[in-house]
């Protein structure tokens, strides 16, 4: 019995081709997905991670910032070792409030005798200087850039001051605030300054019965600047640098491998407005 050619015939070199190409096709196809998939995975984790770090640092900020004057006797008001508000310090190296202008990072310091603090909680007599409250950023690992949040507690119970330090969060690049001034007693604030407009008298006016404008200080406008501990994925990653808006001042991203975002809020100072009595 014979069996036809057709029947032994096998594959052509043109069809092992063709099927090698849709093959490779296919791989290609899937690798791309699978990278795509890994990439956006990546980019998803580095973007939650600042957002955490900076809601952690606000909600932390906000709980202390929020005692501002609490247990401060208005009649203490003429005692500036005693205000709500410690002064203006010409350096950021000072023991107060810092205006880093459109170069440098702020540094935020309240006054109170009862609260919460990044130390323990704070239950101070009138007799005792209120305790002091200061958040600031600073080059923890010496390479010549801004890297992490700091709150200080100050204490003067013992007589002398006593300072205690912890870390917020790392990678924040830029700290600013203004104020919220009440121009005219009602409870809101009308307009936000920097802490030098606010001691320019030609600017902000000294309340009837107060030492200071900082009277006039109902609430506080927080921007953190801060980077991702992780790097992007190359792919996702800029060609350059960008700029970003941090309360009205413009800073350059350091560099391209890592995301860098600015988060705002807004807090009012409970215990410092006029409509409220001081707790």
């Amino acid at each position: 019995m014979s069996y036809s050619t057709r029947a032994h015939a096998g594959f052509s070199l043109i069809s092992l081709m063709i099927g090698m190409v849709i093959g490779l096709f296919l791989i290609g196809a899937t690798f791309k997905i699978y990278n795509d998939s890994k990439n956006s995975f990546s980019t998803r984790n580095v973007i939650a991670e600042v957002s955490e770090d900076q809601r952690f640092a606000l909600d932390d900020m906000r709980r202390i910032l929020v005692m501002a004057g609490r247990g401060i006797l208005s009649a203490e008001d003429s005692f500036t070792n005693r205000q709500p508000f410690p002064a203006v310090s010409a350096s950021a190296s000072g023991s107060g409030i810092f205006d880093g202008g459109g170069s440098a990072s702020d540094t935020i310091a309240v006054r109170f005798r009862r609260g919460p603090s990044c130390g323990s909680y704070q239950n101070v007599g009138v007799g005792t200087r209120p305790s002091m409250v200061r958040f600031y950023v600073t080059d923890n690992n010496g390479d010549g850039s801004a890297d992490e949040l700091v709150c200080e507690l100050t204490t003067y119970a013992s007589g002398s001051p006593t300072t205690v330090t912890r870390t917020l969060v790392s990678g924040v690049q830029m700290l600013k605030a203004l104020y919220g001034i009440d121009d005219n007693a009602d409870g809101y604030a009308d307009r936000y300054l920097s802490p030098s407009a606010i001691e320019d008298n030609t600017i902000v006016s000294v309340p009837t019965g107060a030492s200071s404008a900082w009277a006039k200080v109902v609430s506080i406008r927080i921007a953190l600047m801060s980077g991702s501990q992780s790097t992007l994925p190359f792919p996702i990653r800029k060609a350059t640098s960008g700029n970003l808006n941090v309360l009205g001042m413009t800073v350059s991203e350091p560099d391209t491998a890592h995301m860098f975002k600015v988060t705002s809020t807004t807090l009012a100072f409970r215990n410092l407005n006029p409509v409220i009595q001081r707790q």
